[in-house]
């Protein structure tokens, strides 16, 4: 003869939270699980009014950029000069010193 499952409050009470939510239907809940539709409707009377764990405000994460400083790309910057193009390549680690070139040039 196969024996119960006993499932701890926290879970029976994290279960009824999702099936709670707006547009969420029982039944995926329950089957999302593992666990029959009729008992989890048979928990939402017991723990409909228990609050669900509280996560915190904030997460702190550390996030690695894509690229490092010493592997920055250069911005190209193509400006006409007559019947040619003068290209120049800038560091994007210094964008104040681009902004400045260009003003200069533009003189």
């Amino acid at each position: 003869m196969r024996q119960r499952t006993s499932y701890p409050k926290p879970f029976k009470a994290q279960v009824v939270q999702e099936c709670l939510q707006p547009g969420v239907s029982m039944a995926s809940v329950a089957l999302r699980h593992g666990i029959n539709a009729n008992l989890v409707r048979k928990w939402i009377p017991a723990y409909r009014d228990r609050q669900a764990p509280a996560l915190p405000a904030f997460v702190p994460m550390k996030l690695e950029t894509a690229t490092r400083p010493d592997q920055q790309m250069p911005v190209s910057i193509e400006i006409p000069f007559g019947q040619q193009k003068l290209t120049v390549h800038w560091p994007s680690s210094d964008p104040e010193g681009c902004a400045r070139f260009i003003r200069e040039l533009a003189q």
